[in-house]
């Protein structure tokens, strides 16, 4: 394995795969992953917009998962070289959506708590860009083991 990334270099080349993936159409940016956390942004645009006009949960949720898997990657392999074949893998994931809004930038911070031999499990806050708090959601990833 290759010498670990720092959190933004490790962030930089999360920005350099998503091209082609959902991840790029709805417009996720990565500012940090690894040591366990990840930070990811989504600006609102009305692609992303329910009915009401406000954010579609969805897209909380996907930018929830989106910084756990960041996150976890790291932790997976912080050399920053994606192998498809170490990639963890979302299989369960809660979330409690707390508000929404029509505007601005939300911000998701992912949190590892738990590491374990076959799971990680990531806390991930969703917040406005006023700092208030719309979502929070827990992802639970797979591990997948070299040479399965």
């Amino acid at each position: 394995m290759s010498e670990a990334l720092d959190p933004v270099a490790f962030a930089a080349k999360f920005n350099l795969w998503k091209r082609g993936t959902m991840l790029e159409a709805h417009g996720t940016r990565f500012l940090r992953a690894g040591e366990g956390q990840a930070v990811a942004q989504l600006d609102f645009k009305p692609e992303l917009a329910q009915l009401t006009g406000r954010f579609h949960a969805g897209a909380l949720i996907a930018l929830a998962d989106e910084a756990a898997t960041a996150a976890a990657l790291w932790e997976v392999d912080p050399s920053g070289e994606l192998d498809p074949q170490r990639f963890p893998l979302t299989f369960q994931l809660s979330a409690n959506l707390l508000r929404n809004t029509d505007r601005g930038t939300l911000t998701a911070e992912a949190q590892l708590v738990h590491r374990g031999r076959t799971t990680l499990v990531a806390q991930v806050r969703v917040s406005d860009d006023q700092g208030r708090l719309l979502a929070l959601v827990t992802a639970t990833l797979l591990v997948p083991q070299a040479g399965r």
